[in-house]
């Protein structure tokens, strides 16, 4: 009888065990997508003439690699400071810079605050230990359908 059971809790685990596994894809998706969204405020970001000229200067120095890029968000209203990229190592990148999670010692930090519909941001060439919770925005973006768009 006791064989029995064990079959039985067996058998009747093994849908909840794979209705798991396709939970977990759903999850997977949406995180891909955002992830996605925000490679695309951040190359949006560095279009802008501050943080490309920022990433120029670095490149100009010989790097045969893409600019090494830091991405925070501010909370000054919770006095947090924090990555804007989940994972150790975010896909996103050109051929002029690439998204870090590590410190470096020569790299652009982009710092975004979500203001109304969309960021304000500042770029800045940095040190690993030069982080701010403060600093003046350089401009703002906001999100125009599937684009972000400067705005004044």
């Amino acid at each position: 009888m006791k064989r029995f059971q064990q079959l039985a809790w067996g058998v009747l685990s093994l849908p909840l065990l794979a209705g798991a596994g396709c939970a977990h894809k759903a999850p997977l998706a949406v995180r891909r997508e955002m992830e996605a969204q925000k490679c695309a405020l951040v190359q949006s970001v560095l279009r802008e003439p501050t943080p490309a000229r920022v990433v120029g200067e670095i490149a100009a120095q010989g790097r045969e690699e893409p600019t090494p890029v830091r991405v925070y968000v501010r909370r000054p209203e919770q006095s947090m400071l924090e990555r804007f990229f989940e994972g150790d190592e975010p896909h996103c990148g050109d051929a002029t810079f690439k998204v870090v999670q590590e410190s470096v010692l020569d790299a652009v930090v982009v710092y975004l605050q979500e203001v109304g519909e969309g960021y304000a941001y500042d770029a800045h060439r940095s040190g690993p230990d030069e982080l701010t919770l403060e600093s003046k925005p350089q401009g703002r973006l906001k999100r125009a359908g599937p684009a972000w768009v400067a705005t004044n």
